[in-house]
């Protein structure tokens, strides 16, 4: 597959080396894209990355929102290796690595189902999520994006079950140049030596007139086993490859209306999830895994057609609509220690529809809306003995089979300014969520059952900023969450933890949150930055508990919903620039939380901390430039603290986390960029200068040791 995709990068480059065409110039600008707030939100986005559409479905500058929140820029995208990396110095956000295909990350302490990742506003997120850290942030091209707007804190007014530690949009990369018809070619290519890594990215652009625009990218990626630090050296069976091609479209019907389509694709290879296996390596007292393989493979397709109008003479401003079909593809390749294998997976088919419209009022800006999202699931699990002979099919794969799931909701958010200086918005949602599986195991007697359920919810959230100067933005609010409980919840029959088995749990009810926040932003002279405290109220924390049965040598767990809990924590971000060279850069974060759980098979609570509850942490650097801007170097150092706050389950988590917790860690870094023109970027990294040897709390694999990374980024 990697060899295809190769050589249709390949085919690309060489069509747009020799295609006829007309050079983009450099003068011309893009008209108004015809979607919500097109007048601002062309100029902004290619301009000015401080503007963010995630918080209120609208281009506005972060600096005057009452959210937390980041947008991450070209150069980050560039170095990263994949979506999840492009955050990692995010305030708020940490990232945990099962294998080093297998990225999490934890947004104010909380990761998988409980935060929300989109692409241009469409859910990645479906009904087969686990609870615990996953990987399929990992199927979205970080060089295929214009931008990654990051959201901390609830936001299921706007985009309903998730919604709850953040929210992150992942917005493509579109034709803005417009006029006289041009194309534009781009390449990228990175280089890791830890990861023994290499990516390569090609991408066609262009416009023909005013009317339409396109974007045709492909980027191919091989990754070796990795190289940890200290003594440890090579980690192996780490290597997989991974393969994506996009395409974005765009047809402007006339001045108010436009037309835009969405392609993706996405796969990735071979990608072991080594902890659970013999080539599994041991840090401070972590065990290691007894089965001879597990592997996946995992793809994604997308494709999705948005028709938007802005400055309309009906009665809404603006309106949006949006269809999307998404179809996620898992498959598992497992063989034991004796010998017996299973291969196993799951596909999930969304369909997706939305509508999106907004007025300016005398009561303020209205934005209002609805959105369906329903999977078809199926999934399978067939066995085989230590010969390789067939023994038979499960009832099931990792999730019920013949199974659906809706996700229905309608939405109403309002912006108003109350005084000069002090902006309220507020609104609501009402969901309704249903679930049924028609291929179900039953634990208890092995046949096969059927379970189906509905819920709703109804949230709504208060948010108010405060601009006593220009310099200073003070913001606070109360906003709910909800989280209805998915398929994996309910019919999960597959490996949770070290030596766990869930089993299906019927019968579950919502998770509901009430988050509190105040923070602000400031910006006096070369200073610039935010911090913000929260605090979030759990009930009902859906958590496994322990049934007292065994399947071999696997613990039998059951979900169920727990108690009341909390999580709270301290997001800060700064930035001094002391000249037109120097700038002085840090982040810090403090989490804290604990909810009521199960920790016996017993129905008896405790309240024990949240798991992998994220350690203190924080980054300082400094950074220089040359007065133009062309040269920068930049050195930091990330300072993360040891965690020893587990829980029951994270303590039996014996091939994650070590006896005790997770031994704190210090890196250096240094990082240098050129941009040799305005069309040629270069730079370069050194990553943990001093080969550290460390694991993130609740990995399953090291970081790497020292690491150099280089790359380009060339337009022609």
């Amino acid at each position: 597959m990697c060899r295809t995709i190769l050589g249709s990068v390949a085919l690309l480059l060489l069509m747009a080396a020799w295609a006829p065409g007309q050079q983009e110039p450099e003068s011309q600008k893009a008209p108004p894209t015809p979607e919500l707030d097109a007048a601002i939100q062309d100029e902004i986005a290619r301009v000015d990355r401080a503007y963010v559409i995630t918080a209120t479905r609208r281009a506005e500058r972060l600096f005057d929102l009452p959210y937390s929140g980041s947008v991450s820029d070209a150069a980050t995208q560039s170095r990263s290796r994949t979506v999840q990396d492009t955050l990692r110095e995010t305030p708020g956000v940490q990232l945990q690595r099962t294998s080093y295909a297998q990225t999490s990350p934890f947004l104010r302490g909380l990761t998988g189902y409980h935060t929300l990742m989109m692409i241009d506003g469409i859910r990645l997120n479906n009904s087969v999520l686990r609870s615990g850290p996953n990987e399929y942030w990992g199927l979205i091209d970080a060089l295929s994006l214009d931008r990654i707007e990051t959201v901390l804190g609830p936001a299921s007014v706007l985009y309903g079950s998730d919604a709850v530690g953040g929210s992150v949009n992942a917005i493509p990369v579109r034709r803005r140049q417009y006029g006289e018809s041009s194309w534009s070619r781009r390449l990228s290519f990175r280089f890791s030596e830890a990861e023994n890594s290499v990516t390569a990215r090609a991408q066609l652009s262009g416009n023909v007139g005013d009317t339409f625009g396109f974007v045709i990218g492909g980027t191919a990626s091989s990754f070796g086993d990795l190289n940890a630090g200290g003594d440890l050296g090579r980690q192996p069976h780490l290597g997989y490859h991974n393969g994506f091609a996009d395409v974005a479209l765009d047809l402007h019907l006339d001045e108010s209306w436009s037309l835009r389509l969405l392609g993706q694709l996405a796969r990735v290879d071979d990608a072991s999830r080594s902890h659970r296996t013999v080539f599994g390596v041991s840090y401070h007292g972590t065990t290691v895994g007894t089965d001879r393989r597990r592997n996946f493979d995992w793809e994604r397709d997308l494709l999705a057609l948005v028709l938007e109008g802005v400055d309309l003479d009906g009665f809404f401003d603006a309106m949006r609509f949006r269809v999307s079909y998404q179809r996620v593809e898992e498959e598992r390749d497992r063989v034991r220690g004796d010998g017996r294998r299973d291969r196993g997976g799951f596909e999930v088919d969304t369909l997706g529809f939305g509508v999106e419209l907004s007025k300016d009022t005398e009561i303020g800006r209205l934005t209002t809306g609805a959105d369906w999202y329903h999977d078809f699931v199926d999934s399978f699990r067939d066995d085989f003995d230590a010969l390789g002979a067939f023994t038979g099919s499960a009832i099931q794969g990792p999730v019920g089979d013949d199974a659906s799931y809706d996700l229905v909701g309608v939405f109403l958010q309002n912006e108003v300014e109350l005084t000069d200086g002090l902006d309220l918005i507020v609104g609501g949602r009402f969901t309704f969520a249903a679930a049924e599986a028609d291929s179900v195991e039953d634990p208890n007697t092995g046949a096969r059952i059927s379970l189906a359920d509905d819920w709703v919810s109804a949230v709504g959230s208060l948010r108010l900023l405060w601009s006593p100067i220009e310099e200073l933005r003070l913001f606070g609010g109360v906003s709910q969450a909800f989280r209805a409980p998915n398929l994996s919840d309910l019919s999960r029959f597959d490996g949770a933890r070290t030596n766990e088995i869930e089993v299906p749990s019927p019968g579950l009810e919502p998770e509901d949150f009430v988050s509190f926040e105040i923070g602000a932003r400031a910006r006096f002279g070369g200073l610039t930055g935010s911090v913000s405290y929260y605090y979030t109220l759990i009930d009902d924390l859906i958590v496994r508990q322990p049934t007292g049965a065994m399947i071999g040598t696997d613990l039998v767990v059951r979900k169920r919903n727990g108690g009341d809990g909390h999580v709270q924590g301290i997001d800060l971000g700064l930035r001094y620039d002391l000249d037109d060279n120097w700038s002085f850069l840090g982040n810090f974060q403090w989490v804290d939380g604990q909810a009521e759980t199960f920790p016996t098979s017993m129905p008896i609570r405790a309240t024990e901390a949240l798991s992998r509850l994220t350690p203190i942490n924080a980054t300082l650097g400094v950074r220089w430039q040359t007065t133009d801007g062309r040269f920068w170097v930049r050195g930091w150092v990330v300072i993360v603290d040891a965690q020893d706050r587990v829980n029951t389950r994270d303590a039996r988590d014996t091939s994650r986390i070590p006896p005790g917790g997770t031994p704190g860690y210090t890196t250096w870094n240094l990082e240098a960029g050129f941009n040799i023109n305005q069309d040629m970027r270069v730079f370069a990294a050194v990553e943990n200068l001093t080969d550290k040897n460390y694991r993130v709390h609740g990995s399953g694999v090291q970081e790497p040791g020292i690491n150099l990374i280089v790359g380009c980024d060339v337009t022609f």
